[in-house]
Parts: structure tokens; C-alpha cells; sequence
């Protein structure tokens, strides 16, 4: 009875939001799921499409990049901490919009210059350089978008 009730919980969580099964399995280990009911609740739930990383890791990538404004980096680093495969991380990172990145980088870039206070033009170019990698976009990409801006 109590394993039908962490799998109907489970159903019910995964049809709220995407999540992945390392965020469903600490969620059950909170509700004192033990370790074996755990493995059997995800595999039932991904046999029934209630879990699926691809969609979760598609998810992810497109709210961290479309509305959060992180770049590549950041997002790869976030799906490892998740245990995501690093197969799922690249196709997902590879459909992103080179453009579409490089405009997210551009506002960022326009909206954070703004912010700064900066006794020099070193000095400011220092910060939003630091401030884009912080955000997990490389180097390359922000001096050209910084650059093209000046």
C-alpha cells in the first residue's frame, strides 16, 4: 500500500513539471522511500512516460537559455550536477541557436553595462567579461558580442 501511494505521488509530480530522476529520487528519499522502491518507481514511470530525461534535458536547456539568459556552459555544468549523460547534455546544447545565443548575450551585455560603475574602459570591458563567463558563455563569444557593441 505505502509504494502505491510514493508511485501516485510520483505520477502526480512528474505530470506537474519535467524533472529528471536524480530530482525524483531525492524528492522520494525525503518522503522516506527506501532505496530499491525508489529504482522500481522510476523505471515504472519512465516505462510510462511519465519521466523522460530527453524531454527534461530539451526543457532545461530552452528555460535556461530563453528566459534565465545562461549560456552553454552554465546549463552543461547544471544537467552534470543533475547526473544527466553527457550524450543527452551535447544534443541538447547543439540544437541552441547560435544567434539566438549571441542576441541573449547582447541584452544581457546591453542591460549590465548599464549597472556597472567603471573608472575606465578597461576596466568595464574587465567586468562584463566577467560577468558574461559567470553566466556560462565563452570567452570568444563575448569579446566578439562586447566588440561588435563598442
Amino acid at each position: 500500500m505505502e509504494s502505491n501511494k510514493h508511485l501516485t505521488w510520483a505520477q502526480r509530480f512528474c505530470s506537474q513539471r519535467e524533472c529528471c530522476a536524480q530530482e525524483l529520487s531525492q524528492k522520494l528519499q525525503v518522503r522516506g522511500t527506501d532505496e530499491k522502491e525508489i529504482a522500481q518507481i522510476i523505471e515504472k514511470l519512465t516505462h510510462s512516460s511519465f519521466l523522460d530525461e530527453t524531454r527534461y534535458v530539451r526543457a532545461f536547456v530552452h528555460d535556461k537559455s530563453h528566459l534565465q539568459g545562461w549560456g552553454p556552459q552554465k546549463i552543461r555544468f547544471a544537467l552534470r550536477a543533475k547526473q544527466i549523460p553527457d550524450a543527452l547534455i551535447r544534443e541538447a546544447l547543439d540544437s541552441l541557436d547560435q544567434c539566438a545565443q549571441t542576441e541573449v548575450l547582447r541584452r544581457l551585455l546591453q542591460v549590465k553595462r548599464k549597472t556597472i560603475k567603471a573608472k575606465s574602459a578597461t576596466e568595464m570591458r574587465t567586468k562584463l567579461i566577467r560577468f558574461a563567463l559567470g553566466r556560462g558563455f565563452n570567452y570568444e563569444q563575448i569579446i566578439n558580442t562586447i566588440t561588435s557593441q563598442d
